[in-house]
């Protein structure tokens, strides 16, 4: 069973670190499969006066033994119009697996550093965004000898999925808009080379 849960940061001068364990256990409960998960991240907010701050996440996961794609990593896309901190704002749904993988989240905000040199954006109070997410994993053959569909579902393992962009936000002190370009991947059919969330 997967849940969800929230936190409140009491501040600290280091680095959340997350690790999460998963023990699957076969005929418990009416499983059909034993498996390890483990999850370990880290993520921080890194101030560069008078340049803004940097918000970043490392990510790395590995899922010991072979089980179905859904209790794999499935990476997160977003098929959406509005962005998502949490998943690959270009990736399609279900587009890549991994049984082992590392990810890396950078989001700048550079706090008016260059619109507030302008007279009329420094009255707008607009701020400048710029980011950069990815993700590099592999499947084994045990679990692609699991899939029903192999064609269908891709793994990380030739290169990183990459996506990259620039955005405005506070416009109208509560709207974002980020444009998007996906820098991998991009010969695969039905996918967006490029797009705006917001």
């Amino acid at each position: 069973v997967d849940g969800s849960s929230g936190r409140v940061s009491l501040g600290s001068e280091f680095p959340v670190t997350q690790l999460i364990y998963t023990l699957g256990l076969k005929d418990v409960f009416g499983s059909d499969f034993s498996y390890h998960r483990l999850i370990v991240k880290v993520d921080d907010i890194t101030k560069f006066p008078p340049f803004g701050y940097t918000y970043w996440a490392l990510e790395a996961g590995k899922t010991w033994n072979a089980v179905p794609y859904p209790l794999l990593n499935v990476h997160l896309g977003n098929e959406s119009y509005f962005y998502d901190y949490s998943a690959f704002n270009l990736m399609n749904y279900y587009e890549f697996v991994s049984d082992q993988y590392a990810s890396l989240f950078v989001v700048h905000h550079f706090d008016g550093f260059f619109l507030d040199k302008v007279p009329l954006m420094r009255k707008l109070k607009w701020r400048e965004v710029i980011s950069m997410r990815g993700v590099y994993g592999s499947l084994s053959q045990a679990n692609k000898d699991l899939l029903v569909s192999p064609d269908e579902i891709n793994s990380l393992s030739a290169k990183p999925y990459v996506e990259m962009g620039f955005g405005v936000e506070n416009i109208f002190k509560f709207l974002r808009f980020d444009f998007l370009y996906r820098t991998t991947y991009r010969d695969y059919p039905g996918i967006s080379k490029f797009g705006i969330r917001m």
